[in-house]
């Protein structure tokens, strides 16, 4: 789990995983709705977790580049706590290859598409997109991460000071 590496910035976890609410859209498009899935998600794992410090929520979705008609794909991290602060950190985003993309834009989800054309089954919770177009050299574990320790920074100790208001 992203959240057990051992690496988050000398944060000492202990994750209770919470599923996510079953009303969240399959298929994010664009930061807004990137952002309010990893926004619930994160607030419903407090919630859900009454001695919880924090919630983290991980959305991934598809944003659009209309200047050369492309789109990426890239994931989201939100960390709320208790006080109502709320951060929010990015992986790296790729490109989704166009077919894909025209497809989910025809109402399909990602995982749908990409297991098709891989032929593997529930990609996107295994290994992610990036795993098959990488050949699993980054992988959607690697993505969540990078994206959980940016929401992070503003947390880090060494950080409060800079980030407070």
């Amino acid at each position: 789990s992203t959240l057990e590496d051992p690496r988050l910035m000398g944060f000492r976890t202990n994750v209770i995983a919470v599923e996510p609410p079953k009303d969240l859209p399959p298929e994010p498009m664009g930061f807004d709705e990137i952002l309010n899935g990893a926004l619930t998600r994160a607030n419903y794992a407090l919630i859900s977790t009454p001695n919880a410090e924090f919630g983290v929520g991980i959305e991934a979705g598809i944003i659009k580049l209309g200047k050369i008609n492309a789109y990426l794909d890239v994931t989201m991290a939100v960390i709320a706590d208790r006080y109502g602060e709320t951060t929010v950190g990015l992986s790296p985003a790729f490109m989704v290859p166009r077919k894909f993309a025209e497809e989910v834009l025809r109402g399909r989800e990602l995982n749908d598409v990409a297991e098709q054309y891989y032929g593997v089954v529930n990609i996107g919770r295994r290994y992610g997109l990036i795993g098959a177009v990488t050949r699993r050299f980054i992988e959607r574990l690697d993505l969540n991460t990078e994206a959980v320790y940016m929401a992070l920074l503003p947390r880090a100790p060494w950080n409060k000071n800079l980030y407070s208001t």
